[in-house]
């Protein structure tokens, strides 16, 4: 998709998964675009993102007023495409500001949540496409395209030479019910000789006090991070590591961005999420789905070697291969 000279418009996420956003804009960049790139909320603070999930319907002008501040700034600008990444803030007077400014803009709107979780179905008309990367919420909505998310450049320089310290390693937020898989896991992987790394990540103290008394029993204290994992971070565990655990959220279909860095990465990939198999990159050599209530992982899945992925499969689950569907 020849992008040169483009003007772009992006909103993305800017809190944990802010690498997600930049990898589109270096993309972007890389294919010539004049990208101009903001937070898809005004603050990433937790009391605005309360405001924003309570009362953006009902008073939008909060949002409105962080959009006009952006549109003010790029009045003389005549965008060609205005990328708008997951979109939480986002309401159709917010989209019919950015179109009402920029006429000459396609809007491009590209969910990465489940629509159960952020509710952003009255956007869908007042883009000129939608993309969601859950195949129920295209099922259940007219107007929106299918597009699975991606990997991020960075999985694909893995080192898989290294030392393998750790048979699997599982890298999450902990929320629901994850608190009671990972202690069975534990158990599970403990039972069979096998090593399971867990970084647990938790947004702040507050939220882990209110889960300790609300969940009780608990995961202790010294086994919780408060910062997300950084990139590099993430890299330099996957590669002591043979296989990456995934646990997917109780009512989501689509598959989470670990089934891509695991491919991308030359990583075996172990799942709770039985969709996978919907998936051309699927391969039970690859790929174990495991039933949580009672898991089987075989000794020969995780010392056998990977089995390397179609180029072409890897460069569609790539952000190139993104950005190319979503700009076609």
């Amino acid at each position: 998709m020849d992008l040169k000279n483009k003007k772009i418009l992006v909103f993305s996420p800017y809190g944990a998964t802010k690498h997600y956003g930049e990898a589109i804009v270096q993309e972007l960049v890389k294919r010539e675009a004049i990208v101009y790139s903001y937070d898809e909320r005004p603050s990433q603070n937790s009391l605005m993102k309360i405001v924003i999930r309570l009362f953006k319907k009902k008073l939008p002008q909060i949002f409105n007023y962080y959009c006009n501040s952006i549109i003010r700034r790029h009045k003389d600008e005549a965008f060609d495409y205005i990328l708008i990444c997951r979109g939480e803030a986002f309401t159709p007077s917010s989209i019919g500001l950015l179109r009402s400014s920029f006429p000459s803009a396609k809007i491009i709107l590209f969910f990465w949540d489940i629509l159960g979780c952020a509710d952003l179905r009255d956007n869908i008309p007042y883009a000129d496409k939608a993309y969601s990367f859950d195949p129920d919420d295209v099922s259940n909505n007219k107007g929106l395209i299918f597009r699975p998310t991606f990997f991020v450049p960075e999985y694909t320089i893995i080192n898989n030479k290294t030392t393998k310290i750790n048979d699997v390693v599982f890298i999450g937020t902990l929320h629901s019910n994850r608190h009671i898989i990972i202690k069975n896991i534990k158990t599970y992987f403990n039972s069979i000789g096998r090593s399971l790394f867990t970084y647990l990540y938790v947004p702040s103290i507050l939220v882990y006090l209110k889960d300790l008394i609300l969940k009780y029993p608990y995961i202790k204290f010294s086994e919780v991070k408060f910062n997300p994992i950084s990139v590099q971070d993430t890299i330099k565990l996957l590669e002591k590591s043979k296989a990456i655990f995934d646990i997917n959220y109780t009512s989501q279909k689509s598959l989470s961005t670990r089934a891509y860095e695991a491919m991308a990465s030359g990583l075996k990939y172990i799942t709770t999420n039985k969709e996978v198999q919907n998936y051309d990159f699927y391969n039970p050599n690859n790929i174990l789905i495991v039933d949580i209530e009672a898991p089987n992982i075989p000794q020969e899945f995780l010392d056998s070697p990977f089995q390397p992925v179609p180029a072409q499969i890897l460069y569609k689950y790539s952000v190139s291969g993104l950005v190319d569907d979503l700009f076609s």
